[in-house]
């Protein structure tokens, strides 16, 4: 999946759910669900490149990681990453709005 389309499936999701709840007048509930959705793919985006280990865990994981899995696990935090930017996004200018 390309990176692009990434962001347009992220843009296009976290717009329609903004706006379904914000239909039924509940702007608080689609600022909680767009901000965890992008909280959410944020984390998972984190544990697959390894932010959250120490140094000594990340050279012991590199010196028996294959470079197929090390492609997997930054093509995937990428995506995840930027898949859950414009739901973050979406939340700060909900919250701006309703505040």
């Amino acid at each position: 999946m390309s990176k692009i389309r990434t962001l347009i499936i992220g843009i296009v999701l976290g717009v329609c759910s903004a706006l379904l709840f914000g239909l039924f007048s509940n702007w608080e509930m689609a600022m909680k669900l767009t901000g965890g959705v992008g909280m959410g793919s944020w984390l998972l985006a984190g544990i697959l490149s390894g932010a959250f280990i120490s140094s000594d865990r990340t050279r012991a994981n590199n010196s028996i990681e294959s470079a197929e899995d090390k492609k997997f696990r930054n093509k995937y935090s990428i995506i995840l990453f930027i898949f859950g930017l414009p739901f973050l996004i979406i939340a700060m200018i909900i919250y701006l709005i309703t505040k």
